[in-house]
């Protein structure tokens, strides 16, 4: 029962990728980055004091936070459909295809859309470095610094507040100083950074000072997608947002496979080298990777109205 809950609770996810498409709708070149990023402070807030209702209703019984979920779902269900209109105009809407209405599918008709791959690329590689964090956070955290739960819940926790503060307060100021393709190249520098700071953290106090160097690594998803966004035709944001998630579902089942395998295999009695940051440093590579394609690939780009007739 618990692996059906999850695969619902997967098929739900498709509200994010529906989420986005309807932000890139209602937003114009200039504030589209900074409307994405509102998701990221959502996804921020959320990150910080979920936990913590969940915690709370978890002193009721172990059921209980996953039926409190259940009625928060309900709610969004209930204001999506009372406070959302309809975005998308009649003249920009497509007929639905079935053969359309699945990751291949949507990745495929990605295809039509000049420099699109590259973005694509970049994200893919940029959400598999990013699964580290669910993947080995609390092994590694255990691992070197002998961590509780509740350490861990608050390691987690500074982060959501700092990711929140920064696309809150730092990247409505950044994108119309330094441009959607230089902010993004700055969060994946920074992102980098925060990553190698992480694999070789000696000490936990060290994990929170990586934090506040690097969190602004936070900048670099919302023009990422913004980028993409001004690539396709309106009636394409939605199949896009779809491709973009599809790629970020492939990179959590991925991921965790690849990192938890690198952390069991260099914290191993036998191990040639103990180094329990390797998924961490991994992560970083990937990064890097991404960030060189998108220098030499990915170019600043206009909306693309043009591109209409090929959807």
């Amino acid at each position: 029962m618990l692996f059906v809950g999850r695969v619902l609770a997967g098929i739900s996810g498709g509200s994010f990728a529906t989420c986005s498409a309807y932000i890139a709708d209602i937003s114009t070149e200039e504030d589209r980055a900074k409307n994405f990023g509102l998701i990221g402070i959502a996804f921020g807030v959320g990150f910080t004091i979920g936990p913590v209702i969940g915690g709370f209703l978890g002193e009721f019984g172990p059921r209980v936070p996953f039926l409190g979920a259940a009625a928060l779902s309900l709610l969004n269900f209930i204001a999506a459909c009372f406070l959302l209109p309809e975005t998308l105009e009649a003249k920009n809407r497509r007929r639905f295809e079935w053969k359309r209405a699945n990751p291949l599918g949507a990745l495929r008709q990605m295809r039509h859309y000049p420099g699109i791959g590259w973005v694509s690329l970049v994200m893919f590689l940029f959400f598999l470095a990013h699964a580290v964090y669910p993947s080995v956070w609390s092994f590694v955290s255990t691992y070197r610094y002998g961590w509780s739960e509740g350490q861990i819940g608050l390691s987690l926790g500074i982060y959501g507040i700092g990711a929140a503060l920064v696309m809150g307060l730092v990247l409505p100021r950044v994108v119309p100083l330094l441009g959607e393709w230089k902010t993004a190249l700055l969060g994946l520098c920074f992102s980098a950074a925060g990553l190698t700071g992480y694999a070789f953290a000696w000490e936990g106090w060290v994990v929170y000072v990586v934090i506040v160097a690097t969190v602004i690594e936070n900048v670099a998803d919302p023009p990422l997608r913004s980028i993409a966004a001004g690539m396709v035709p309106p009636s394409a944001q939605g199949e896009l947002q779809g491709a973009l998630t599809s790629l970020s579902s492939i990179t959590t089942i991925v991921g965790p496979l690849i990192f938890t395998q690198m952390f069991g295999y260099f914290t191993r009695p036998e191990a040639p080298v103990t180094f329990a940051g390797a998924p961490y440093l991994m992560a970083a590579v990937l990064i890097l990777l991404a960030a060189g394609v998108f220098l030499t690939r990915v170019r600043a780009r206009e909306p693309v109205d043009a591109l209409e007739a090929t959807g």
